[in-house]
């Protein structure tokens, strides 16, 4: 797995435009409830 050092710089700015995206195609497959 790569890592680099800078990630918690990026990763802000990565997470409110994947999260909304990523979490409402994973969350009804991953969780059954």
């Amino acid at each position: 797995i790569y890592l680099p050092i800078h990630l918690p710089t990026y990763l802000p700015t990565y997470l409110p435009t994947y999260l909304p995206i990523y979490l409402p195609t994973y969350l009804p497959t991953y969780s059954p409830t």
